[in-house]
């Protein structure tokens, strides 16, 4: 870790919280603006979502090349190209309302947000000094509820008064305002740089795969990302599916629902004295349980978006009990780093595949049949979760 000064250190800090708070505003908001990007691009308001898969897969893929890709080139440059691919994605998009045209500028703006996503880990694990690193996770870990519980329905209502599109431009001024802070306080990388081939990228990747349980685990972490990032994907239409709710109107639930994600953040710490397994035995049981009971609409309003804050809480919970069991799942591996790069790529891959199914057969199946089928992946992926926790994590030692 390299010492900075105090200026530069909470620069650094307050940056890439707004650059990560914009970029998540910009990427959730597609879900709960469906019905004025439809009537804007003219197409099938499921097939909005497909702005959210594009944008998806370029995240994946940043994240996918980012760690080798800040090897080949000095991070000042990766921080260049990353402000012009997310700023200029948001303006492209917001510019014509040609739909094809928008997938790819929506992919261009995630490549961009997931090699600059990349940079902020490398930044809290390997460049700041000690002082300015329990900042920066917080910002990683929170930004993006608080884009949710803020960022969107502001958004939403700037959207009433100027236009959506103004709103989107002004997220990405900010983003490439808050990306020039970041590049005068950042530390100068002065490692070796290697060349970028895809043979080096993907050796990091296929080492990994041979670690025992890691096949089962991530199979589980995908097949159980469904429900939650189906639901994130589908929810402004099943806003105005079953309770008939016009987009500004979305924007309340949307501040409650955020505000639940965030608060869970600073609770877990205080639930753990429950235990590691008795809490992800209930937080896994009330996920879907929350899911059950909401899922259909047919509840009274504030009834269901109370169980949507309960399912996004317990959302959280597990899966933050999951990063802390990874270290005992795969305790066999000398590269956990790899490993954990791999949750983050696999959650986003599950967006990316849900959000296309969801756009491409939405309209057909119906709401309720899709969260049926939502409700079933949370299930069987839970159930392999289990199945691998049990042979470690919660297993009983011999005696």
């Amino acid at each position: 870790m390299k010492d900075i000064s105090l200026v530069k250190g909470w620069t650094l800090v307050a940056a890439s919280f707004i650059v990560v708070f914009a970029f998540s505003t910009v990427d959730h908001a597609i879900s709960p603006l469906v019905e004025w990007l439809r009537a804007f691009f003219g197409v099938a308001a499921e097939n909005v979502l497909w702005l959210i898969s594009s944008c998806t897969a370029g995240i994946v893929a940043g994240l996918f090349v980012g760690p080798q890709f800040i090897k080949s080139v000095r991070v000042s440059r990766a921080v260049w190209i990353s402000l012009l691919m997310m700023a200029g994605g948001v303006w492209a998009f917001v510019a014509t309302p040609v739909f094809a045209w928008s997938l790819v500028v929506r992919f261009v703006f995630g490549l961009g947000a997931g090699i600059f996503s990349t940079i902020l880990w490398w930044l809290a694990y390997e460049s700041i000094d000690r002082r300015f690193y329990t900042p920066m996770i917080t910002v990683l870990t929170a930004a993006r509820p608080m884009a949710v519980a803020a960022g969107v329905p502001l958004v939403m209502y700037g959207g009433k008064y100027i236009s959506w599109r103004w709103s989107f431009a002004v997220l990405g001024l900010l983003t490439a305002v808050f990306c020039l802070a970041f590049l005068w306080a950042a530390p100068q990388d002065a490692g070796q740089k290697v060349p970028f081939t895809p043979k080096a990228v993907l050796a990091r990747y296929r080492l990994a795969w041979g670690t025992p349980r890691l096949k089962t685990f991530f199979a589980a972490m995908f097949v159980n990302r469904l429900c939650y990032f189906g639901f994130y994907s589908m929810l402004g239409l099943w806003f105005i599916g079953h309770y008939h709710l016009d987009t500004l109107e979305i924007a309340r639930p949307l501040m409650a629902i955020g505000v639940c994600e965030t608060l869970i953040n600073f609770v877990v710490p205080f639930l753990l004295r429950i235990g590691p397994k008795k809490l992800f035995y209930l937080s896994v049981a009330g996920n879907a349980a929350a899911f059950g009971a909401f899922a259909w609409g047919v509840l009274p309003l504030w009834w269901a978006i109370a169980f949507i804050g309960l399912f996004a809480m317990t959302d959280r919970v597990y899966n933050m009990l999951l990063l802390l069991f990874i270290p005992k799942v795969f305790d066999a591996s000398k590269d956990r780093t790899t490993i954990g790069s791999l949750v983050t790529l696999v959650s986003w891959a599950a967006l990316m595949a849900v959000s296309w199914l969801e756009g491409a057969f939405l309209q057909a199946a119906g709401l309720n049949v899709t969260a049926a089928c939502l409700l079933l992946a949370l299930v069987a992926g839970t159930v392999l979760y289990i199945k691998v926790l049990k042979r470690t994590v919660f297993a009983v030692p011999a005696a």
